[in-house]
């Protein structure tokens, strides 16, 4: 799917993976280094503290002196990487600059092994550690043979470091009672050349299983920018001056506390405890029937959370034995369906929550595990090259944070330093390509950023975070949800990020002094808890799509979703959600921008435009990716109403998300319009594509609480001679109003309007009035919700009876008919002639003054609005 995989490590890890891992014990201790040998030429000078370990040095010669020697010195070469560095300010460290590399050129085919002996030892064990790798080349590829053989091990460790990586690789050897030496010999596989730049040979007491590591040593890698200036600021003004409107009377706190959050992670732990392996620990999807992603981390995550701080004692062993089979298939490199770089912070943060529930051995087994892994070998995608890196870099930090990991280690500098260009520097965003992965990454960087994270970087995280954090604000709709479009959209956890984020920041307001800040925030983070609490089934488990459609039909699921691990993610992001909201219990709710309204704002990197009035909500898509969304207005909400009525999604002729088979084909479409080209076929706005729109504007006339005004002109060659739309809004609470121009069509025009018919558990029901008003109404639970769809300039209006899938289930099409009037002279002419007349025709009402869709939720009044 996304390209950047690095793999380190082929011999002695696949020994561990298709084995068994073997028992680790803890570290050593009582340690003495006995020699430290630098490899190279004859300059420059070695390491300080190091001795030099040149090419020519034969084994015959070896001494007391001098215990060191090849059997072979022909052929190795010796190269000081200090002597052509591109950046000489930078000059490369002692360690890294220079080393020995095998036999190349005539008369040398790979493999060439040569072979070092150290001598004058005493019987004993021993820890070799071996440095590997080259700044300027990563083709080498280095295989360690011992003589005694390497403990825990039966093959010997290959590492094929990157450029500018470095491998450490470290393995105990026992030389036995008559025996004084240990020969190593490197090699390589066929087409490569091995490369030791040092060693270093201590005395220990206890076996140790071996373990590469790999470092980074860049030159340069920072792909952030300097932040322009800052959008955010203005946005934040206005709706403070905005909230002072807003009365006691106006707006209703959701009254939900802290502790929600933990009675929802409850039902969901308690649901999927009984779907544990009971020896393996692993939680074992329903549907599926293999565990799957990263189920497991997440329910020891959670479970652990309702240990700590709910006092739930029954599941520890239960959050224990999750822990126990995380911790050890991350370690090795076999993780469920290869999601290694989601575990980490999920497995940091069990751990900390765990460790004082349980025996000493037991937590320093999790960080022996946590400890013994190599990042750079272990997780599945590159530094900088997507929200994998995100989410693998936060779990890094925070182990580094616990003492687990070495503080020197690369892996999380060289992973931010590289994740800049995928921020907007502006509005804070991730721009990998949809709204559910923009978020996704910047709720585990909030949350290692308020756990303490000051390295490297962090200015920049930090500076982004918070701007996305306030752009995330106006982006919420006034149900809490967080803004459809793309892939992983309408899924529970879309709202759980978002709980994270509205959390840390509000504690981050209130510890900057900012009450007000911190108010509006606690409200949007209670906003969207509470859209999940909708979701929730009897038997405590969550629809993971926003319909009620049966689990087992993954209706609305992406490929890759499950019950179990989109389920249990969000629990989670929810503990994350409940520890940061520990700062803020006492902070009351303020009117959030989803509610006050008063804002346009477009987001042009994800080819969005978002607009609020007193919480009339539009969520409008510029440029879509037809496989996910229409272009368009693609949805719909109202505070207090019921938001899926909206409409919420778009509907697709090709879904790349779960359908049923054999469902019927619409047009791809959200509330759009539908003109004809010269042979009568129906072009459709919301198939418009991104080589057809060349442009997009947006022109604001009005930003006010009580009424937002602006329009959306797309233009381009969008087919059929029209050359441009202009989609007018006009949004007041409890009301909005779409009139739409088309520049170029001169012939019948159509508005298509989906209607939710079908969520899965509750039926529609849908009636025109007057031809002119479509009202759609649904009960859910003892609430009664209807909403109407006014077009009082078409011809006619119709609602298809075909039922159309998409992720709240399944909608009718609305079609509202536009025909341009003929004039009596027109009805004189033949037939053909009347045809030719019509479509050549440049006068139409619709054509010069638009045409108007007025959308309003409504209560238990039927009656028909007035105009």
């Amino acid at each position: 799917m996304i390209t950047g995989r690095r793999t380190v490590l082929a011999g002695m890890l696949g020994v561990i993976v298709g084995g068994v891992l073997p028992a680790l014990p803890a570290r050593s201790a009582g340690e003495t280094v006995l020699l430290r040998l630098d490899f190279g030429g004859t300059t420059p000078v070695p390491a300080s503290g190091y001795s030099r370990v040149l090419t020519n040095q034969a084994a015959s010669t070896i001494s007391a002196a001098r215990p060191w020697g090849w059997n072979l010195t022909t052929g190795m070469g010796a190269r000081n990487r200090n002597t052509n560095n591109p950046l000489p300010a930078s000059p490369i460290a002692e360690l890294y600059r220079d080393f020995i590399f095998g036999p190349t050129g005539a008369g040398f085919s790979p493999p060439h092994p040569r072979t070092l002996t150290i001598g004058f030892l005493t019987p004993g064990r021993y820890r070799l550690t071996f440095l590997t790798g080259d700044h300027f080349f990563g083709d080498h590829t280095t295989r360690i043979v011992t003589e005694p053989a390497m403990e825990n091990l039966t093959t010997a460790p290959s590492a094929a470091p990157a450029t500018a990586h470095y491998a450490t690789v470290t393995a105990t050897v026992v030389v036995p009672v008559g025996s004084s030496t240990i020969k190593i010999t490197f090699d390589t596989v066929t087409g490569r050349t091995w490369v030791i730049n040092s060693l270093v040979l201590e005395s220990v007491q206890n076996a140790e299983v071996p373990r590469i590591t790999i470092a980074n040593i860049p030159l340069a890698t920072s792909t952030w920018t300097t932040p322009l200036e800052d959008p955010t600021v203005a946005l934040l003004a206005g709706h403070r001056v905005r909230t002072a409107s807003f009365t006691s009377e106006s707006f209703t706190p959701t009254e939900l506390k802290r502790e929600d959050y933990l009675s929802l992670i409850a039902g969901q732990v308690d649901f999927w405890k009984n779907l544990q392996n009971p020896t393996t620990g692993a939680i074992i999807d329903p549907d599926r029937n293999v565990e799957f992603q990263y189920s497991t981390p997440a329910y020891a995550h959670a479970a652990a959370t309702l240990v700590a701080y709910a006092g739930r004692t029954d599941l520890l062993e239960t959050a224990a034995l999750a822990l126990d089979w995380s911790a050890r298939t991350l370690s090795t490199r076999r993780a469920a369906s290869g999601h290694e770089d989601f575990f980490t912070p999920m497995v940091a943060h069990s751990i900390r929550l765990l460790k004082p529930f349980v025996s000493p051995e037991r937590s320093a087994q999790w960080e022996y595990y946590a400890w013994f892994f190599e990042p750079y070998i272990i997780y599945r995608y590159g530094a900088g090259v997507n929200n994998w890196n995100v989410v693998a870099a936060c779990g890094e930090a925070l182990l580094q944070k616990m003492g687990i990991r070495d503080a020197s280690h690369t892996f999380v500098e060289e992973s931010f330093a590289k994740q800049g260009d995928n921020f907007d520097s502006t509005l804070g965003l991730y721009l990998e390509e949809a709204m559910a992965y923009d978020h996704f990454p910047r709720l585990w960087i909030a949350d290692l950023l308020a756990n303490g994270y000051n390295g490297a970087y962090s200015p920049q995280l930090d500076e982004a975070a918070m701007r996305g954090s306030l752009t995330s604000l106006f982006m919420q709709s006034p149900s809490g949800e967080l803004p459809s479009g793309g892939r992983s959209a309408h899924h529970q956890w879309n709202e759980a990020a978002e709980c994270v984020t509205f959390e840390v920041y509000a504690a981050r307001a209130l510890a900057d002094g900012d009450s007000q800040l911190a108010g509006y925030f606690k409200r949007a983070a209670h906003l969207a808890l509470g859209s999940m609490w909708r979701w929730v089934r009897p038997n405590g488990e969550m629809q993971i799509v926003k319909n009620w459609v049966e689990p087992s039909a993954q209706h609305g699921y992406e490929t890759y979703s499950a019950q179990s691990q989109y389920s249990l993610l969000p629990m989670s992001m929810l503990s994350m959600a409940y520890e940061h909201a520990a700062a803020t219990e006492g902070v009351a709710e303020l009117p959030a921008p989803a509610d006050t309204g008063g804002f346009v704002l477009q987001v042009a990197k994800l080819d969005k435009v978002f607009a609020n009035a007193g919480g009339s909500y539009v969520e409008i898509e510029t440029k879509a990716d037809r496989k996910y969304d229409a272009t368009g207005l693609i949805r719909v909400h109202f505070a207090g109403h019921q938001p899926q009525l909206g409409p919420s999604d778009s509907l697709l002729s090709a879904p790349a998300y779960v359908v049923p088979s054999g469902s019927a084909v619409p047009i791809t479409t959200g509330i759009g319009v539908s003109w004809q080209d010269a042979d009568g076929n129906w072009l459709h706005q919301g198939e418009l594509t991104a080589t057809q729109v060349e442009s997009v504007s947006i022109l604001t006339t009005e930003t006010a609480a009580e009424k937002v005004a602006f329009s959306v002109r797309y233009e381009g060659n969008l087919g059929g001679g029209v050359t441009a739309i202009e989609d007018q809004f006009v949004l007041t609470p409890g009301d909005i109003r779409l009139t739409t121009v088309l520049f170029g069509s001169t012939g019948p025009i159509r508005r298509a309007i989906p209607l939710l018919a079908d969520d899965g558990r509750t039926k529609s029901e849908i009636n025109v009035v007057a031809n002119k008003h479509i009202q759609v109404s649904q009960k859910d639970g003892d609430k009664n919700y209807r909403q109407s769809f006014r077009v009082d300039d078409a011809t006619t209006v119709t609602v298809g009876e075909e039922l159309y899938p998409n992720h709240n289930g399944w909608a009718r099409l609305a079609i509202a008919e536009y025909v341009p009037e003929v004039d009596e002279s027109e009805s004189e002419l033949p037939e053909g002639a009347q045809a030719a007349h019509k479509k050549h025709k440049k006068k139409g009402k619709h054509n010069t003054e638009g045409i108007t869709l007025r959308i309003k939720p409504q209560g238990d009044d039927l009656t028909v609005l007035p105009a």
